[in-house]
């Protein structure tokens, strides 16, 4: 009799410590998910390029940027950070991320590029963006897009434009109209990267 006893009190045991350990999981892997998609670090900084290089050459230029308010685009297809302006260049510099599921929601195949631009609301002008770097973390696709020849002002909204697919487009606000850019004090080993 002992025995059964002792055996119900160890399978019972065993049912509570996995259903513990079960619902640390799940909560384990929650928490990863959230902190992955909060994630905005990836190719947020400043990429050197020619035309970077170029408008340092004097050392007397300058890098500006804004807050990036809105966390995705007002549908959720994509995500705009990490945004920088040279004047001097002409070169805007941001980074997009993606869910892999877009694919699948624009009836697109995996891996299809989509196409960027810069698009100044108030003016209407409209700038390609390519992009200089990408990769991918898990479910995330992740590009550092660069667009040349922007000319936008501290009183101008700047709107990032993913084309979907013909006539199909998301739109996030990378600055409004009511923000003003701020001077980012650029790094020593930019600086060396730049060549000033």
């Amino acid at each position: 009799m002992e025995n059964e006893a002792e055996k119900k009190i160890t399978a019972g045991k065993v049912v509570r410590i996995t259903a513990t350990v079960f619902v640390f999981v799940i909560i384990g892997l929650f928490i990863i998910r959230c902190w992955m998609a909060a994630d905005k670090s990836r190719f947020s900084d400043l990429v050197p390029t020619d035309a970077l290089r170029s408008a340092w050459a004097d050392g007397e230029s300058e890098i500006l940027t804004v807050k990036v308010e809105s966390e995705l685009a007002k549908d959720g297809y994509f995500a705009a950070y990490g945004f920088y302006y040279n004047p001097e260049s002409g070169e805007v510099q941001f980074a997009v991320r993606w869910n892999r599921s877009v694919y699948r929601y624009t009836d697109m195949p995996e891996g299809h590029e989509f196409s960027f631009s810069l698009l100044n609301e108030t003016t209407g002008e409209v700038w390609p963006a390519e992009a200089a770097e990408s990769g991918s973390m898990s479910i995330y696709q992740y590009r550092r897009m660069r667009a040349e020849g922007v000319s936008v002002g501290d009183g101008e909204q700047l709107t990032v434009v993913m084309e979907l697919r013909d006539g199909f487009d998301s739109r996030q606000v990378l600055k409004y109209a009511e923000q003003p850019f701020e001077t980012v004090r650029v790094r020593a080993k930019l600086l060396k990267e730049l060549g000033a």
